[in-house]
């Protein structure tokens, strides 16, 4: 079953709900080649997401460390 479900708008976009589920047995084989090439797309955006994250807190974590202050009010980095 996938995590998500691709909706066809009137307009000819797509969109994915990631609240919905999509069971196997509901798709034809076209639609479940375009699922499966779509789950690793989303897999690979969430896993950017995620080391986004956490780069960006460990840049807050190091901005509000008072060595790293100090070392930058000195000159030193």
């Amino acid at each position: 079953m996938f995590n998500f479900r691709i909706i066809d708008t009137e307009d000819g976009n797509q969109v994915i709900r990631r609240d919905l589920k999509t069971p196997y047995s509901a798709l034809t084989p076209m639609q479940y080649i375009e699922y499966t090439n779509m789950e690793v797309q989303l897999y690979i955006a969430d896993r950017q997401k995620k080391k986004f994250q956490r780069e960006a807190d460990h840049r807050r974590k190091l901005a509000r460390n008072p060595f790293v202050r100090f070392a930058c009010f000195c000159g030193l980095v």
